[in-house]
C-alpha cells in the first residue's frame, strides 16, 4: 500500500499529470455542461417539432432509408465505404453497377429484415467491404425523428428509470470517454520516460519488488490518478443537476456509475497501452499507435453517435435521448465494458513479462541494450 500511495503521489504532482487534470477538465466542460440546461421534466408537447431522432425498432423503417440511399448512391456511381476507419469513395464498373441495380429490385420486394441484410450484404462485398450495408452497420439506417408517442416514452424513461441525472451521466460517459480514449497513453508513457531520464529505472527494478507487484501497483496507481478528474467533474455535474432539478427524485450515484461502468474501461486500456508500447519501445511511438487506433474507433462511431456500442473501443451516445436503445441494448455494452477490461489486463500482462525479462538484465526495448546495475 505504501508503494501505491508513493507512484500516485509521485503522477500526481508532476506537470505532465497536471496538464492532462485540465485538458480532461476543460474538454468535458465545453462538450457537456451546456446540455444539463435541457429541460428534461418538461413533458413533450405535441406539434412542437423539436422532437430528437431514435432508432426505430420498425424493419420499415430501415428498409426505406437504406434503400433510399442505394438508389442515390447507384446512381450517381459514388458509394462511400470507410476502410480503416476513413471515408473512400468507391465508384463501380458497368458489370457490378449491374449487379447492384439488380440487388436493388430484389431487395425492394424483401418481405424480413434477414432477407434484406443479406441482398445489401452482396452490394457491401461488391464494394470491397466496410459499407453502411455491412450487416454490422446496417443499424444505421433505422434513424427517423421520434413521433408524439415515442417521445412520451423516452420522457417517461428518462423520468423513471433514468431519474434525470442517468440521462445526462450517459452524455458526460461519451464525451469523457473520447478524452480519455488517448490522453492517458501519453500521461503513462510521459511517467515511465522519466524513470528512464533521472535513471530511475535501474534502481527500481533492482528493488526487492516482484515485476508483477511493482507493474500493477503502479497501474492501478496510474488509473486512480488518471480518473480522478473525471470524478470530480461528475460531481460538478451532480451539484448541477441537483439544483436544476430539486423538485424531482435523481439518482445522485448515476455519474459515479457512469464514470466507473462506462469511462473506466476505456481508461483501463488506454493505460496499458501506454504501459506496454513504452516496454517495447521506450519512448513515445506507442502513443502514435493509439492515435490511430482512437480517429478509427472515432470514425466507426461517428456513423451512429445517438446509440452505438458493439465493440468499440469508445461507445457512443451522444444524446439525451434515445433512451429506450440504450436499455434494450444494455446487456451489449455491458459485454462491451467487460471485453476492454480483460484486453486492458491482457495488455498488462504482456507489459509484465517483457518488463519482467529486462529486468535480468537481458534487453531493453527494441534497442535491446543491456541494463546496467553497476
Amino acid at each position: 500500500m505504501r508503494l501505491f500511495w508513493l507512484e500516485f503521489k509521485r503522477l500526481t504532482t508532476s506537470l505532465t499529470f497536471l496538464i492532462y487534470a485540465v485538458i480532461v477538465f476543460a474538454f468535458i466542460m465545453l462538450n457537456a455542461w451546456s446540455m444539463v440546461n435541457s429541460h428534461l421534466s418538461k413533458i413533450p408537447q405535441p406539434g412542437s417539432g423539436d422532437y430528437d431522432y431514435i432508432i426505430s425498432k420498425d424493419d420499415a423503417t430501415l428498409k426505406t432509408n437504406a434503400l433510399d440511399q442505394l438508389k442515390l448512391e447507384h446512381h450517381s456511381n459514388e458509394y462511400e465505404t470507410y476502410p480503416a476507419g476513413f471515408e473512400k469513395i468507391v465508384s463501380l464498373n458497368k458489370q457490378k453497377q449491374a449487379k447492384v441495380k439488380l440487388i436493388l429490385n430484389q431487395a425492394e420486394k424483401a418481405r424480413t429484415k434477414a432477407m434484406l441484410a443479406r441482398q445489401l450484404q452482396d452490394v457491401d462485398h461488391l464494394l470491397g467491404g466496410h459499407s453502411a450495408y455491412s450487416h454490422q452497420n446496417l443499424q444505421g439506417f433505422s434513424f427517423h425523428p421520434m413521433t408524439r408517442r415515442e417521445a412520451l416514452h423516452d420522457h417517461q424513461l428518462i423520468m423513471t428509470k433514468d431519474k434525470i441525472s442517468g440521462t445526462f451521466a450517459r452524455f458526460f460517459a461519451d464525451i469523457a470517454g473520447i478524452i480519455v480514449g488517448v490522453l492517458p497513453t501519453i500521461v503513462v508513457i510521459s511517467y515511465c520516460y522519466s524513470d528512464r531520464r533521472s535513471k530511475a529505472l535501474p534502481n527500481i527494478q533492482a528493488k526487492f519488488t516482484s515485476t508483477g507487484k511493482w507493474l500493477i501497483t503502479r497501474y492501478a496507481a496510474s488509473l486512480l490518478s488518471l480518473i480522478l478528474p473525471v470524478f470530480l467533474t461528475g460531481i460538478l455535474f451532480t451539484v448541477k443537476v441537483a439544483n436544476l432539478y430539486s423538485h424531482f427524485s435523481i439518482n445522485y450515484f448515476a455519474f459515479l456509475q457512469a464514470t466507473v461502468f462506462w469511462v473506466l474501461p476505456t481508461l483501463m486500456v488506454s493505460t496499458a497501452v501506454g504501459f506496454l508500447s513504452y516496454a517495447i519501445f521506450a519512448n513515445f511511438i506507442g502513443f502514435a499507435i493509439q492515435i490511430g487506433w482512437w480517429l478509427i474507433t472515432m470514425t466507426i462511431g461517428a456513423r451512429q453517435v445517438s446509440g452505438n456500442y458493439g465493440w468499440l473501443f469508445i461507445p457512443r451516445h451522444n444524446s439525451l435521448h434515445n433512451v429506450a436503445y440504450y436499455y434494450n441494448h444494455l446487456g451489449q455494452l455491458t459485454l462491451n465494458r467487460i471485453g476492454y477490461t480483460l484486453i486492458a489486463l491482457a495488455l498488462m500482462g504482456l507489459a509484465i513479462v517483457i518488463f519482467n525479462f529486462q529486468r535480468g538484465g537481458k534487453s531493453y526495448a527494441f534497442k535491446f541494450k543491456k541494463i546496467n546495475y553497476h
